[in-house]
């Protein structure tokens, strides 16, 4: 992959990021999502007839001189998978190294987190607004507006992720339409327990 030349300056916005070619990109569709979602039958009646994207996203990993810095783009696109909203895939960082920073530039939605240790947290997502996410917690973004949800994220190079623990036992809670909106429940499927065979 290419690097970008260091300084740069860069819109933050993803037609920016393509045009570009800024790092490398990855595209995730139902296809790729399908085990992290609840509601199995609503993923295959969905698949019948197309394969839509979910969210994409570049990241480009800083490989120069010294410390450094990676910085990537995510935009996840509006939709549902039954009544689940459109979602990253979520991961921890292996042994809990590299806190992260996120900055909404448009959209709305929720930032989930969690730690194996049990804590838990739910933060709504707007734009203008930075968020800061500790290396030790699990991570995923959900989109519960109706445009592109687009965050920028800025972390340690070189972050080794850890996606199984997330398909195996997916988020402590779920993020559904309700009756005015986005609401949380439960996830039934979820269990600390799986946790434990992980630290």
């Amino acid at each position: 992959m290419e690097q970008i030349q260091i300084p740069f300056s860069i819109p933050m916005t993803p037609e920016a990021f393509k045009s570009n070619k800024f790092g490398k990109y990855n595209l995730r569709k139902l296809i790729d999502m399908k085990d992290h979602y609840s509601d199995k039958s609503a993923v295959e009646k969905i698949l019948i007839n197309e394969n839509p994207i979910v969210y994409e996203f570049w990241e480009n990993e800083y490989s120069g001189p010294g410390r450094g810095l990676s910085l990537g783009l995510t935009c996840i696109h509006p939709g549902k998978v039954g009544k689940e909203y459109y979602q990253t895939k979520g991961h921890f960082h292996v042994d809990n190294k590299g806190d992260e920073i996120y900055n909404v530039i448009q959209g709305e939605g929720l930032l989930l987190l969690y730690s194996k240790a049990g804590k838990q947290e739910e933060i709504r997502m707007l734009p203008g607004s930075l968020y800061y996410i500790p290396g030790t917690m699990a991570h995923r973004t959900v989109n519960t507006g109706i445009s592109n949800l687009v965050f920028v994220s800025i972390w340690p190079p070189f972050i080794d992720h850890d996606y199984e623990i997330i398909v195996k036992n997916g988020f402590p809670k779920l993020v559904v339409e309700g009756p005015d909106g986005a609401i949380l429940t439960e996830n039934p499927s979820f269990n600390y327990a799986l946790l434990k065979t992980q630290t």
